[in-house]
């Protein structure tokens, strides 16, 4: 099978974060007969290892979860699963692996030990840390691990990268405000809507900076339009390039919420994800113009590979990510393919240490 048969596979069978079971069924049957060794990593992960007997090993990881949307695409292969829909191209992502997997399947002349790492639940906080806590990828201990993320409006079927942060640091937001919870007639002292309200507009503009983003998403209140609530939270991100800044923006986020009696919790997601320099002057990569506030728990790999490379494949003038009409022209995969089967080949690559 190639890449965009896989793609349309995967895409029908679209799966939420730690509940992929059909897509790891679906991968462990690819891969099979593949003549590589495989291992399940918690619930729904999957590491393939190619041992070629070489002297160092290059890492490819590809997501497996899919997004509570309810696809809009009018494709002949949408998703099954009414409600959750490959939004984000991690079925595009497998698709490309298992694509390098068959090659490397066949003999091809390869530079190093291989490892593709089927991971659960990026969409959520956990996927990564699967992975890299896992006894088998901690024996295998890749030197190098790369990632390919498709990306709307960069130029289509080419690759970009960088050197250094590309992509942003992420921690979640959880605002909290106590107050009186009476009938509506009445005149409270402590209106817990009101103080969250006050927080909300206090913090919209607070990061005004590039490079560093807070906004909220959610306000949930009360159970009924003629009670004040008891209890009013708000559920936001904040996205940032240096642990500093999240620092500071994270004591003035706490001072705000005290100021109007409420607590601030911060629930980190993902490091920002940063490039080998070395690896990117390698990858034959175009380079970004700029930094890109999205998140990726990528970045949890950086902690225990040394050389890690974020890529982003173009797709040019397409809906954008997380929207229930994204869609693709496949032929792009074959791009992405080629680019993973380079850098299992590059001899320059494959001494990077």
């Amino acid at each position: 099978m190639n890449a965009s048969e896989h793609y349309r596979a995967l895409h029908r069978i679209a799966e939420e974060g730690f509940c992929e079971f059909e897509t790891k069924k679906y991968i462990l049957g690819a891969i099979e007969n593949m003549g590589c060794a495989i291992y399940e990593v918690g619930k729904t992960g999957v590491l393939a290892y190619f041992d070629f007997g070489k002297s160092t090993t290059s890492a490819f990881r590809a997501e497996m979860d899919a997004l509570p949307i309810t696809e809009k695409t009018g494709l002949p292969f949408a998703s099954e699963n009414v409600g959750c829909m490959h939004a984000c191209g991690h079925d595009a992502h497998m698709a490309m692996l298992l694509s390098l997997a068959e090659r490397l399947s066949k003999g091809c002349d390869v530079l190093c030990n291989v490892l593709l790492i089927f991971q659960p639940a990026e969409e959520k906080r956990g996927g990564a840390e699967t992975v890299v806590s896992s006894p088998d990828f901690l024996r295998i201990a890749p030197e190098r691990i790369f990632a390919i993320h498709l990306r709307p409006q960069l130029e289509k079927g080419k690759l970009f990268s960088g050197i250094g942060a590309i992509y942003a640091g992420s921690s979640e937001i959880v605002a909290t405000f106590c107050g009186e919870q009476a009938h509506i007639t009445k005149n409270i002292k402590n209106d817990a809507l009101e103080n969250a309200a006050r927080f909300y507009i206090g913090t919209k503009y607070q990061a005004k900076e590039e490079g560093l983003l807070i906004r909220f998403g959610r306000l949930c209140a009360g159970t009924a339009g003629n009670v004040t609530p008891c209890l009013a939270e708000l559920c936001g991100t904040m996205r940032y390039f240096s642990e500093p800044e999240k620092i500071s923006e994270t004591e003035i986020l706490l001072r705000k919420a005290k100021k109007y009696g409420g607590e601030v919790h911060i629930f980190e997601y993902a490091p920002p994800a940063c490039n080998s320099g070395e690896l990117f002057e390698l990858s034959g990569c175009s380079r970004l113009s700029e930094p890109i506030l999205c998140a990726d728990d990528f970045s949890v790999y950086g902690r225990v590979c040394p050389h890690p490379l974020y890529m982003l494949l173009g797709t040019g003038d397409t809906p954008p990510l997380h929207s229930d009409e994204f869609a693709f022209d496949e032929s792009i995969l074959r791009f992405g393919e080629e680019k993973l089967f380079y850098i299992v080949r590059n001899e320059k690559i494959s001494k990077v240490i």
